[in-house]
């Protein structure tokens, strides 16, 4: 519970300010400002969450199983930010035409797409785990 624990206070509570965020930077009345949110808000926060789950090294086998699935969550939403954090770069300074970072930007929804699909499947992991382990999970909100 104490890994969970940590993975809910250290990553699903970032996830609703980076949503935040990435609304304002959509929102934002040019693409150099939607870069510049981007830049030096959004990702410090993506950064840390990586950070966060690089430095994580559980013990116990079932929590190894279940950071594994966590990681490669992570790590897939990550990638997804990344190409379109590329992109966004790329149309500032002109050097990707519209029909590429059209392109990239699907791939890159299709990688969060992913990265929800893995997610899933880590949640379902948990919820394993605490039937097996007689843990309650609180409900998140």
């Amino acid at each position: 519970m104490d890994y969970h624990n940590g993975y809910v206070e250290n990553v699903n509570n970032k996830i609703t300010e980076i949503n935040t965020l990435n609304e304002k930077s959509l929102s934002s009345a040019s693409i150099e400002e939607a870069l510049d949110i981007q830049t030096n808000e959004l990702l410090p926060l993506v950064d840390e969450i990586k950070d966060y789950m690089d430095s994580q090294e559980p013990e116990p086998e079932v929590v190894k199983e279940y950071h594994s699935l966590r990681v490669d969550q992570v790590d897939t939403w990550y990638e997804a930010f990344q190409m379109k954090f590329d992109v966004l770069e790329k149309m500032v300074d002109k050097s990707i035409s519209e029909a590429e970072a059209d392109k990239v930007l699907m791939e890159a929804d299709e990688k969060y797409m992913e990265a929800g699909e893995k997610a899933q499947k880590a949640d379902q992991k948990m919820e394993d785990l605490a039937d097996e382990y007689n843990l309650e999970l609180e409900e998140e909100g």
